[in-house]
């Protein structure tokens, strides 16, 4: 300690030089200074959220502040003739179960939330915008749920 106090040049350069070494880590992430779990991000109190609610058969997680919910369709079976009605119902309700189970000023912080529907028939992938979502957790008309989905949602679908 007495050396630091003889040499102040020397100390404040060792401060320099620890302040240089954090501010590029933090940058390039390396080193100590960087942690990802200890970044914050809105999708990340989502992710927590949803993790206690849902089920077994769902993977939710985080692309950065995108949201990305993976679901392996149990419910319609696998012959069902109107397929592509009943998934896109799934589809709705996967969408309003995440609008009612999460604080609506959270979510609508999320830039995007993607939605993978798997079935051993069908795919449906759809993508919209968090503040998108928040609104179906006010609407109880299938009709207004209905326009709204499809003035708010990208849907792309991969038939097997």
């Amino acid at each position: 300690m007495n050396f630091l106090m003889r040499n102040p040049v020397l100390a404040i350069g060792i401060i320099m030089m620890g302040l240089f070494l954090y501010q590029v880590a933090s940058k390039e992430k390396w080193g100590i200074f960087y942690n990802e779990k200890l970044i914050s991000t809105s999708c990340k109190a989502v992710v927590v959220k949803l993790e206690k609610q849902i089920p077994a058969n769902w993977k939710i997680y985080c692309e950065g502040n995108n949201l990305a919910v993976e679901v392996k369709e149990l419910t319609v079976p696998p012959n069902a003739t109107n397929l592509r009605t009943l998934m896109y119902r799934q589809l709705a309700n996967h969408i309003s179960f995440v609008a009612r189970s999460t604080h609506a000023d959270i979510l609508e912080k999320v830039m995007f939330v993607r939605f993978k529907v798997m079935h051993p028939k069908l795919v449906i992938n759809a993508v919209t915008e968090g503040k998108y979502i928040v609104k179906l957790a006010t609407l109880e008309s299938p009709e207004h749920i209905m326009t709204h989905l499809q003035s708010t949602v990208q849907v792309k679908e991969d038939v097997k």
